[in-house]
């Protein structure tokens, strides 16, 4: 989040109580805020880079062959195996399997749209590969 964006566009809607009973610096501006139709959202993608780099921020996001949002961060994640990144996007793009570009060095890259955070909770891949491991 930065000056350009706010704590609704980033996600933090949840943990905003903007009708609290007793009043705090800034309440009137955040209810204000929250009334407005958001101009983006913040959405985790999955970048399909064939391995050949990773997001770090701030690449252009295209749909359509036109300019819809920017990155903010971004790199390989080795639990997904795969270049993942933050960006905030339309909010007619951010549904699950949205498919938009990353303008990665002059390429775009096809991007999805995925649940965040994607770890194992479970860890599953872990318990996989000790039973792999005890197998072999």
């Amino acid at each position: 989040m930065n000056l350009d964006k706010n704590p609704f566009e980033a996600g933090l809607d949840p943990f905003i109580k903007s009708n609290k009973k007793t009043s705090f610096i800034g309440q009137e501006a955040v209810r204000a805020m929250k009334d407005k139709e958001q101009k983006c959202r913040l959405a985790m993608l999955h970048v399909n880079t064939n391995g050949a780099l990773d997001p770090y921020g701030n690449e252009t996001i295209w749909f359509n062959n036109k300019v819809v949002g920017n990155t903010t961060s971004g790199g390989y994640s080795y639990q997904a195996k795969s270049s993942v990144c933050f960006a905030y996007l339309p909010p007619e793009l951010t549904a699950l399997g949205s498919n938009v570009y990353v303008e990665l060095l002059g390429v775009r890259y096809p991007a999805t749209v995925v649940n965040d955070p994607m770890y194992d909770t479970e860890a599953t891949r872990t318990r996989n590969a000790l039973k792999a491991a005890a197998q072999a």
